[in-house]
This record gives structure tokens, sequence and C-alpha cells, in this order.
């Protein structure tokens, strides 16, 4: 499966799923893209959302790392994580069903920053993605992710 280029287009919307479990599919992106170098402004190894749907299913990043690098699409990483933790699958699932319900500002947030929020809305996404740019940099300068390290070696740092 080729790497969404997050310089260019977001990735996948936080409410698609993969195995009945929201937000997997854009982490998978996040992963991909993280790994090809293209990740832009976007988190990995960062985003607490991400972190929280890793500790629904007992994982740390460089292991989903590890189990997206070696799977050609999403089903082949949802296969890896029913076979070796389905109860974390089971876990991550229940988390997916509330997330709409506990996170509804911050996932609106995400929908007018990569521009799936329409209308009104995408008005504010110029000025948005501005902010939410610069304070990701400094984030990232300040706290370097090093969850795509496998086995010591880092993804390349650009497209």
């Amino acid at each position: 499966m080729q790497a969404r280029d997050l310089t260019v287009q977001p990735p996948r919307r936080w409410s698609e799923e993969v195995g009945s479990i929201r937000w997997l599919p854009r982490l998978i992106d996040k992963t991909r893209a993280a790994l090809a170098g293209t990740l832009g402004d976007y988190l990995y190894g960062q985003s607490p959302m991400d972190r929280e749907l890793l500790r629904a299913l007992g994982l740390r990043y460089r292991e989903f790392t590890r189990i997206v690098l070696e799977a050609p699409d999403d089903a082949a990483v949802l296969a890896v994580l029913e076979s070796e933790i389905p109860d974390g699958v089971r876990r991550a699932r229940l988390w997916s069903a509330a997330l709409p319900r506990r996170h509804r500002l911050f996932l609106f947030a995400i929908d007018v920053d990569d521009g799936y929020a329409g209308g009104f809305w995408s008005a504010l996404k110029r000025p948005s993605n501005a902010l939410a740019s610069l304070a990701i940099r400094l984030l990232k300068r300040a706290y370097p992710s090093k969850a795509t390290q496998v086995d010591g070696r880092s993804p390349p740092s650009g497209p």
C-alpha cells in the first residue's frame, strides 16, 4: 500500500473505520506517511488521540509501526491485530464507539483543519492551518518522535 503524502492531502477522516475501529485508518495513514517521510504537519509519536487508540489496543508506537511496515494494506494490519491482540481489538472497538461523544469538539476542529468541514467552516481552514502548522512545528522540534524507529533505523526526513 502506497503511503499518502500528508504534505499534499490529509489522512483519512477520523470517522472512517477498519474493522469497526474509528481512527485506525487515519493512524495507518499517518504511520505510512511518517515512514515515507511525507508526514508534513501531522503528528506521529506525539498525538494524544493516536496514543489513546494504541493504549486501547495495548500497543506502543514502535510495535504498531512494525505491524504497518510489514502489512501490505489495512486488512493485513487488522488481521495481525486480531490474531495477536484480540482483547486489544475488542477494547479499541469500545473506545471507537465512544470517540464521537467524548471528543466532539476536538474532532470538529480536526475536520475544519483537514478541510472535511465544508460551508462556512471552510473559511476557517486557512487561519487554523497557519496556527496549527506553527504549533506542530514547535512541538516536533521540542519533542522529536522516535516512534518510527524500527530496528534502530529512522525513516527518511522528507519527500
